[in-house]
C-alpha cells in the first residue's frame, strides 16, 4: 500500500512568530499531535506535543512566555514520497521515534501528512 492511500491531505500549519500556547490551542482544537511551523508560506519547522511537553517541564510556563515558535521548532523535518510503500514509512517513524512524517510528491511539494495512527487504523480495518 502506498503512503498517498492512506495520508491525511490536510495540513495545519502555524506562523513562526506565533507563540507555544497558540501551537498548543490549535493542535487542541484541530485534534492533531503536531503542526508545521510556516514562515511566509513556506513549512520551515515542526512542533509536536511531545515537544511542548518537554519544554514546560524542562523550562517552566513562564519561562516560555515569550518564545515563539521559530526559536524552539524541529527544522529537520522528516519527509517520505507519496508514492513509498506505508511500510518504508513505518520503518522510518519507528528508527527516528517521531509519530508522524510530512508526505510530498515528486516536485517535493507538501501534500500531506501521514502519522503511526494513520497506519495502525489501516492494520484494525484489515
Amino acid at each position: 500500500m502506498k503512503v498517498k492511500e492512506l495520508m491525511n491531505p490536510t495540513i495545519f500549519t502555524i506562523d513562526s512568530e506565533k507563540s507555544l500556547f497558540e501551537a498548543f490551542k490549535v493542535m487542541n482544537h484541530k485534534g492533531v499531535k503536531r503542526v508545521f511551523v510556516r514562515v511566509d508560506e513556506n513549512i520551515d519547522g515542526v512542533i509536536t506535543y511531545r515537544d511542548l511537553a518537554h519544554l514546560f517541564f524542562e523550562k517552566g510556563v513562564f519561562e516560555l512566555m515569550d518564545v515563539t515558535l521559530k526559536d524552539v521548532s524541529t527544522k529537520e523535518i522528516l519527509t517520505i514520497d507519496e508514492n513509498a510503500d506505508v511500510t518504508h514509512a513505518a520503518q522510518m517513524m519507528l528508527h527516528a521515534d517521531v509519530s508522524g512524517l510530512l508526505v510530498i510528491d515528486e516536485q517535493k511539494n507538501a501534500v500531506g501528512v501521514i502519522s503511526q495512527t494513520d497506519i495502525l487504523r489501516a492494520l484494525v480495518k484489515g
